[in-house]
């Protein structure tokens, strides 16, 4: 049997023909991989179905670009797949019946409303928040061309500049003149250009840095912030970060300016802060991205780095093939398996998980293919969802205690588990076995091939509710 295509492993195998769509929720089903082989361009649309009663006003202006974008050519230049999400779940009491008024007489596709887990995984994947309409584009591999599309559509209705290629960050900044913040002579001694350009500065890792003085979270994120500026600073002169603002008045920007001793994209520059927003994909604030020497993004999610790494040890951060089990790799867990090796907080324990695990890492790694030291936005594309695999280090943590007692795990250490939660199953290395990066390796192999002891973990979780 085939591999499924990239776009049925985003969407599933059968999409619905919205113009097929009744009111009495009957409709046709469609094959995705047929609908979606010769695309040039997929645009994934993520609407809400309880935010507004009637069809809102811009899946009106959407269909309108669909069907002109659409006109004059033979093949399909640009197909659409709509994704219902709700923002409320108290609002209908028939989602179904939701679904289906969303699609009524719209001539693009959609995921059927039976689909929830990949609608929540896709979600996921482009940073969808509740309540905001977003149309993410993707060229005929299924690299992202834009996550936030939705925009374009109501500035280029005619399709002019479509498929709306961005800009790379070197262009975007190309002719403008960066603003040193407040503090950053004192950070930057010696400096006496009288001119600050992207394109002359110290080549290194670039941050950009979205955040606002209007936002709590952002003011108590800058300081932290600011020190380990200073601390990478001293391993790596040629480090910057550049602020970019979302303040809501030049005053507040300029107040903000002051506790910060990087350089700032100017005020006035709206257009290029909203640029570059929009390039990748900025869906919230404090937001700190980093790119490396070439301009490729090395993580979207900086900030979450650096509160889990103070010091910068591990900068600039770079997907790893072992990493400690945390908050944010166990909300991966809900779309990717994983082998996760259950050991006791110090040092030593650390060590030694990493020493087994990344032998078996490496080898299935490499064996699929996935090169964690490719551009972030090639790892994403390239990587197979269906053969990626997490390798985690679960230490003495909260983290690790509501797994535990979610799988229902024995309170002991070292503990090999290999726990699947997309598929509902979880299992565990037989007691009085040696872990080594040997036996390891082969609990990943009987892994893949369905040859370990699997328990279903919704049997485990009620036969634990049973019992309380």
């Amino acid at each position: 049997m085939e591999n499924p295509s990239w776009q049925e492993r985003l969407f599933g195998r059968e999409l619905i023909k919205c113009v097929t769509v009744t009111k009495t929720n009957d409709f046709e089903l469609v094959y995705t991989s047929q609908i979606l082989k010769n695309v040039d361009y997929t645009g994934i649309y993520f609407s809400f179905a309880n935010i507004k009663l009637q069809r809102d006003e811009y899946t009106k202006k959407l269909q309108d670009f669909y069907e002109r974008i659409n006109a004059d050519n033979d093949a399909k230049r640009f197909e659409l797949v709509q994704v219902v999400l709700w923002a409320n779940n108290d609002v209908y009491s028939d989602f179904e019946q939701s679904h289906t008024d969303s699609l009524w007489n719209l001539p693009w596709f959609a995921m059927p409303f039976s689909e929830i887990e990949l609608k929540t995984k896709l979600s996921r994947r482009y940073r969808i928040k509740s309540g905001v309409t977003t149309l993410v584009l993707l060229d005929k591999d299924g690299s992202t061309v834009s996550f936030s599309a939705q925009d374009r559509v109501l500035e280029d209705p005619l399709g002019a500049y479509f498929p709306w290629q961005p800009r790379p960050v070197d262009q975007v900044l190309k002719d403008i003149e960066l603003q040193p913040c407040g503090m950053y002579l004192q950070e930057h001694v010696g400096d006496t250009k009288s001119r600050c350009v992207y394109g002359e500065l110290p080549e290194g890792i670039k941050g950009f840095y979205f955040s606002a003085n209007w936002c709590p979270p952002c003011r108590a994120f800058t300081p932290q912030l600011a020190e380990v500026y200073r601390l990478i600073r001293k391993r790596e002169p040629g480090f910057e970060i550049i602020f970019v603002s979302s303040d809501r008045s030049a005053e507040s920007y300029a107040v903000y300016l002051e506790s910060m001793p990087w350089l700032s994209i100017p005020w006035q520059q709206i257009s290029i802060r909203a640029e570059l927003a929009q390039l990748y994909g900025i869906r919230g604030i404090p937001t700190l991205i980093l790119l490396d020497r070439n301009g490729h993004l090395i993580t979207m999610d900086a900030r979450t780095e650096l509160a889990e790494d103070p010091i910068a040890q591990n900068f600039p951060w770079k997907p790893r093939a072992v990493n400690i089990l945390t908050e944010r790799f166990a909300t991966k867990l809900h779309d990717y398996p994983a082998i996760i090796l259950f050991v006791e907080g110090e040092e030593t324990e650390v060590q030694f998980g990493e020493s087994v695990l990344t032998p078996a890492a490496d080898s299935y790694y490499k064996q699929h293919n996935i090169n964690f030291n490719t551009p972030q936005e090639e790892f994403v594309s390239t990587c197979s969802d269906d053969y990626y695999l997490q390798f985690l280090i679960g230490v003495d943590t909260e983290t690790s205690d509501i797994l535990r007692d979610l799988i229902g795990l024995d309170d002991v250490v070292p503990l090999l588990v290999a726990i699947d939660i997309p598929n509902h199953r979880f299992a565990i290395m037989e007691y009085g076995v040696e872990i080594t990066g040997d036996s390891v390796i082969s609990f990943v192999e009987r892994f893949e091939k369905g040859d370990l002891q699997f328990r279903n973990i919704r049997q485990r979780v009620l036969e634990s509710d049973n019992n309380v």
